[in-house]
């Protein structure tokens, strides 16, 4: 059986009342991530339902989407490799 996130149209035609949905993964403390297990969060929303998700929406170069879509791809081909667990393609503090 394939396990995949909910869709968007399919939670509008099961009956469940709503007019849109936002779909949130939080991994990692870092992301506010409280219970340490795949931890998805599917809100319903509504026209004017005054929710508002708050980010830095600026527009960034293309060639840095391209590198770390390159990155993000490394990463799902390297799964189940042992050293993709441990490491880290950035400096973080």
């Amino acid at each position: 059986m394939e396990s995949r996130p909910p869709d968007g149209q399919a939670l509008r035609r099961s009956g469940l009342c709503c007019e849109g949905v936002n779909v949130f993964l939080a991994d990692g403390k870092a992301a506010f991530q409280e219970v340490f297990h795949f931890h998805l969060h599917v809100f319903p929303r509504f026209e004017g339902d005054g929710s508002r998700m708050d980010a830095n929406w600026g527009t960034r170069a293309r060639s840095l989407l391209d590198q770390e879509a390159k990155a993000v791809q490394s990463g799902l081909a390297a799964l189940g490799s042992p050293a993709a667990a441990t490491s880290m393609p950035c400096d973080l503090p």
